[in-house]
């Protein structure tokens, strides 16, 4: 039968290391279905993985959530991130080059992009605290007043003024100056 021939076909086929072999197309067709097959020359199986014992640690729980953020379209986060262009370094899709850039997180930290615009590399992420991270949201609302930029959450320690009250106090609309610099009164403030 002709699809049988196919099957038996042989194919001249350039792997993506350069290498040239010869490959049946029953082999081929098992790869392109994830079956299995041939992928490569052969180069694959020298790229055997290196054993690092970290599995199950926090930095490849870390590292594993954020492939999974960036790549898997099932992950319920990667709308945020994968899905709205936040990719992964090449070096960083395998663990021990990732690991050797960041090393274990410290208690309390986890992992941070700087520039929220960019993917997840050595040169734009970070080990930083919770409130550090929450600093860092694309999300969060900056005020500019008397020189600092900072985001409400940072303006409220800085001042001493609750969150929500000078949250309040901004969408009942005081201006920047005067929700920042007028103390807070230890009642239900009238607005």
């Amino acid at each position: 039968s002709v699809e049988g021939n196919a099957i038996r076909a042989r194919w001249l086929c350039r792997c993506d290391c350069g290498k040239t072999i010869i490959v049946t197309g029953h082999s081929l067709g098992k790869a392109q279905r994830g079956l299995g097959g041939t992928r490569s020359c052969g180069c694959l199986m020298l790229e055997k993985p290196i054993k690092h014992g970290r599995t199950g640690t926090r930095a490849y729980r870390t590292w594993h959530m954020m492939l999974q953020r960036c790549t898997n379209p099932r992950n319920p986060a990667y709308k945020s991130y994968g899905g709205r262009g936040i990719s992964v370094c090449d070096e960083w899709r395998k663990f021990i080059k990732f690991y050797a850039d960041v090393g274990d997180p410290p208690h309390g930290m986890t992992l941070d992009r700087i520039d929220n615009s960019l993917g997840y590399s050595k040169a734009n992420c970070r080990w930083a605290t919770r409130i550090e991270q929450g600093n860092n949201r694309r999300t969060n609302r900056l005020i500019a007043h008397d020189g600092e930029n900072l985001t409400m959450a940072q303006w409220a320690k800085k001042t001493g003024l609750g969150i929500y009250c000078l949250r309040n106090r901004l969408a009942s609309g005081w201006t920047i100056e005067k929700a920042i610099s007028t103390p807070k009164r230890n009642r239900i403030e009238h607005i």
